[in-house]
Parts: C-alpha cells; structure tokens; sequence
C-alpha cells in the first residue's frame, strides 16, 4: 500500500508517518552524527526511496551521484526544519539483504523495458533453433508487447490508449475484481483476461514450474515489481493531484524507445480555495526522443476550446519544422471545433533535454522527506 511519509505517498508497507519538522526525532539522528543509508530504488533523476535506520523515506537526490543498490555515508547537516544528510562516502556498491531485483529496478526505464529485454535475450538465444523451443507464453507476451507499442510511421488509432493501457498489465487488478465480483464461473474467464494482459501473462510464465526453466525467472519477477510501482505511483498521484502518467513502447524498425505521457486533469483531491474543477485547464504533456528528431517534449493545456502547446527541442532545425509546422495544427484543431490561442517552439540544450522524466512533474519540488547534498 502507499502510505504517508512526510506529505507524499510512497510504495512500502513498512512506512510511517513523519512530519518534516519532526524528522531529527523520527529518525534518531542529531546534526553532525554520521549515518549509513542504502539507495532503494530511483523514482527519478531528483528523488530515490532510501532505507536509513530502518525507515524507508523519499529523498531529493539531485547533484549526488548514487545509484540504486549503493551503501553510502552521510553526516547530518540539518535536522530541522528539514533533514539534510551531506554526502560523504560510497561505503558498498554490494546489495545487502535487499533483492537483486530492487536494487536493479529503475522506474524511468518503463515495466516493460525490462520485458522487451528478456524477449530480445530469448530471441538472440533462440536464433536458428526451432520455433517450437520457444516457450509459447513468451511467444503470446512478445506479440501482446508489440500490439501495444506505438509505431511511429502509423496513424495512431483514437483508441490507442484505452487498448496500451488494458493490455499493458496497468489493470490487471481490476479485471480480477471484476470477474470475481460478477458470479460467473472464473476458469475460463480467467483464461481469457490473461491472454491480453501483459502482468497477467507474467504471473503465469512464473506460475509454470516447465516454463520458468526456459528463461530468467528473475527478470520476469523484476518485470512485475516495476508495474507495481508504476500502478502505485498512479494511484497516489491521481488520489492527490489528479495525474496519470504512462510510459509507453515505441517501435522503431531498428530499436524500441518509450514516449512518456503525463495527463493533469487539473483537480486535487479536496480542491483548492473554492477553485471550480470546471474552471481549470486539462493538461497534457509529452516526451519522445525520436533518431531523426532528437528529444522533444510537447506540454498541451485545454481550457474548454482553447488550446496553447509548447514545444522543446534541441536542434534548430527541428524548431523551423516545428514553427512551419503550427499552421496545418491549427487547421486540424479547427475542423475538430478548438482554438490554437498560442504555439511556441524552445531551444532547450540536448543533455538537459534527453534527460526528461516526467516522474518529477507528480513528484512536487517540496515533496520529499529528507535532501542529499553532495
């Protein structure tokens, strides 16, 4: 479950509830004391999950050069109002009595990129065997892998999200309810679910003590963990801010790639100061990084008919097609009944820009526990 820590929601059943202003006390720890904390997980280039004195807490990490599985020593420079750990030491680059499989998720890397990993390792294995010796729930999770990947070349369907989103194993959960709570007779049904949905799929590749021979286990294994933190991830950001954030596959002919897409339906749980839902605008924001485009992001925001998009590339070639560009956007908008009020297009540098993760727009700025410094 997500509970509190601080005033954010982060995955971890062994989680409690803390105060930034209380964080010394919770934590035990007086300025200047030196304490050892281990890098749980990345949730993005600025916030990991860190286990320090038993307590799991979200960490601002921006600027300290630590990877997921590290052992690292850190003085206490603050402990009030805020907790800052000065970066000292990597102690151990040894993953000690977390798994492998935490230690190696990375979210910003989507579930199913370590999916695709897995099939490419089966297929380049596999290469001049039989067909036949490949096992056939990999076969059936490669094929529902690329149903749902977004070509770039193709016209993409207006239904393209609703079928990424159910097949992606993003709903899994909820299929299960559903057919546990309408009276019907579960086993075929049940069959049925599986066959077009990715997590479903997983669950029994591990289930076949035959199958699970065939290929790495553990991959298959961190392949579910990171759904789950991406559902969880969902689940708090659209509980509290009304976000949604989805990492999907692009196929490419030569390599596979991942668009993130983050939908802001511009309410917070409980409003604001008497804000009226209706009233705020609906926002979408996009980022590819495309071979014959570089990185781009799209930021989009609807308020009833009125669109205004904002573009970010890295090459200014990219930025003239873009501004050329806007007119025939502004025709297409039009003939569907909204109007384009504004269009810029932004030179941002290519490393800055290639480095993107939406995760930081659900997680706020100040929404952190504790702060590294290096």
């Amino acid at each position: 479950m997500f509970n509190k820590a601080g005033p954010i929601s982060i995955p971890s059943s062994k989680l409690v509830p803390v105060d930034k202003a209380s964080c010394g006390k919770i934590l035990a720890v007086y300025k200047d004391e030196v304490v050892e904390g281990r890098i749980i997980k990345s949730i993005s280039p600025q916030h990991a999950i860190m286990l320090i004195k038993g307590k799991q807490l979200l960490a601002r990490t921006e600027g300290v050069p630590l990877k997921p599985g590290q052992l690292a020593s850190f003085k206490v420079a603050e402990t009030s109002p805020q907790c800052i750990l000065k970066f000292l030491e990597v102690t151990s680059d040894q993953e000690d009595g977390i798994t492998d499989l935490l230690m190696r998720s990375h979210f910003r890397g989507s579930p199913h990129k370590c999916l695709m990993a897995l099939l490419n390792a089966l297929r380049v294995s596999r290469e001049g065997s039989a067909r036949e010796t490949v096992p056939r729930i990999l076969m059936r999770m490669g094929a529902l892998l690329s149903r749902i990947s977004l070509r770039p070349h193709d016209v993409a369907h207006p239904e393209f999200l609703k079928s990424f989103i159910d097949g992606s194993g993003l709903m899994w959960e909820n299929k299960l309810r559903t057919l546990l709570l309408s009276g019907l007779e579960p086993r075929h049904q049940t069959e049925a679910f599986i066959e077009h949905d990715l997590k479903g799929l997983a669950f029994k590749a591990l289930a076949d003590a035959g199958t699970g021979k065939q290929f790495s286990a553990q991959a298959m294994t961190s392949f579910l963990d990171d759904m789950e933190h991406h559902q969880w991830l969902n689940l708090s950001a659209l509980e509290e801010k009304g976000k949604l954030l989805f990492i999907i596959p692009m196929q490419w002919p030569d390599k596979l790639t991942f668009a993130q897409l983050l939908i802001d339906l511009g309410a917070r749980r409980g409003g604001r100061g008497g804000e009226n839902n209706e009233d705020r605008a609906f926002k979408l924001s996009l980022f590819l990084d495309m071979s014959h485009l570089g990185p781009v992001q799209v930021h989009a925001s609807v308020l009833e008919k009125a669109i205004r998009v904002r573009f970010l590339v890295s090459n200014e070639d990219i930025q003239s097609f873009f501004d050329q560009y806007t007119p025939g956007l502004q025709q297409q908008l039009e003939r569907h009944g909204f109007s384009l009020q504004q269009v810029t297009c932004r030179l941002e540098e290519r490393a800055s820009l290639a480095s993107t993760s939406l995760v930081d727009a659900i997680i706020d700025a100040d929404e952190h526990t504790i702060s590294l410094i290096a």
